[in-house]
């Protein structure tokens, strides 16, 4: 499979050695920069398992159904209660399903500071569980976030966090929330009354 590539698309392998998607040499000069992966023999050698994350996802979903864990409307996204970028892990106990409204909204806004902008009153446990000690939770990923090994990252933006979070030259500061939603929350939007399927 790796033979038949197009000549300006470089193979792109997981942890494992399972192929993923071929990439351009953009895309690898990129990763190499980021510290995500590894050149070797003209293939992509990723640091990280992406395919944990869909498998996740699965996990998440079977668990949850279509319904949005904060509006209760219909969801398809993975959700993570502590976002990536305060160390949140994606894990079953920091994943939810969420609606695209409501994921882009909260952008990386703490579970409590979007339950403030929207009123949402959320009975998802993991949610729940997160909300009672939400400091405890913020520090027990970051914890996390110090002693896991980038190959324990799910998908890029949690390994970008990883390789900034233990860069030398880099100062973590924890990102500051959004003053408010960032997108297409309304408030007084209605869930859908249908899942249309193609």
């Amino acid at each position: 499979m790796l033979a038949e590539l197009e000549p300006d698309l470089v193979p792109v392998v997981d942890l494992h050695g399972r192929p993923l998607s071929p990439c351009t040499m953009e895309k690898v000069e990129q990763n190499l920069r980021d510290g995500l992966a590894r050149f070797e023999s003209g293939i992509l050698h990723l640091n990280y398992r992406p395919l944990a994350y869909r498998r996740i996802y699965r996990q998440v979903r079977q668990r949850d159904g279509l319904r949005c864990a904060w509006c209760h409307g219909v969801g398809s996204t993975l959700e993570h209660v502590i976002p990536i970028c305060w160390g949140g892990q994606t894990s079953l106990d920091n994943c939810v399903i969420a609606c695209r409204a409501c994921n882009h909204s909260r952008n990386n806004a703490l579970p409590d500071q979007f339950i403030a902008w929207t009123g949402f009153r959320p009975t998802h446990p993991v949610i729940v569980k997160i909300l009672r000690d939400q400091v405890g939770a913020l520090q027990r990923a970051q914890d996390k976030l110090q002693s896991k090994p980038i190959s324990a990252c799910t998908s890029k933006e949690e390994a970008q966090m990883w390789v900034s979070y233990h860069s030398q030259d880099s100062n973590w500061v924890d990102p500051l929330p959004p003053n408010q939603p960032q997108s297409r929350f309304r408030a007084d939007a209605k869930p859908f009354l249908e899942i249309f399927l193609p």
